[in-house]
């Protein structure tokens, strides 16, 4: 429930982001309908995230179409490592196996990039 939550928010805080943060619209502005999955790796969990020439949309459900995909092993993981904000503690989740990407790797760094333009700090 609570990486549910947290993927909410976080398209909340990216969605505020592409009208109000002038660089952060400036960097997805360019993108043309790329979609991101964010997702447990059963499917129990997950979110879509869509962008198209500077807006974001999402979608709840981990059963849509994407380019690429973050796949946690399990939800507990991927709270506590989303919401630790680290990338080293990214880094350790990916080598440990409990994350992996599916799709085009760029895509899924170009949304990790845009995430950190938006939320700096």
């Amino acid at each position: 429930m609570r990486f549910s939550i947290l993927l909410f928010v976080l398209y909340r805080i990216l969605r505020r982001a592409a009208r109000k943060n002038r660089a952060y619209g400036n960097y997805i502005g360019s993108i043309h309908s790329v979609r991101i999955m964010i997702k447990t790796e059963k499917g129990g969990r997950g979110r879509l995230f869509l962008f198209d020439r500077g807006t974001v949309t999402s979608r709840r459900g981990s059963g849509h179409a994407y380019d690429a995909a973050i796949v946690w092993a399990d939800a507990g993981t991927a709270f506590r490592v989303m919401s630790s904000r680290s990338d080293e503690a990214a880094f350790l989740a990916a080598a440990a196996g409990k994350m992996k990407l599916d799709g085009m790797a760029f895509f899924a760094q170009w949304f990790n990039d845009g995430v950190k333009i938006a939320m700096p700090g």
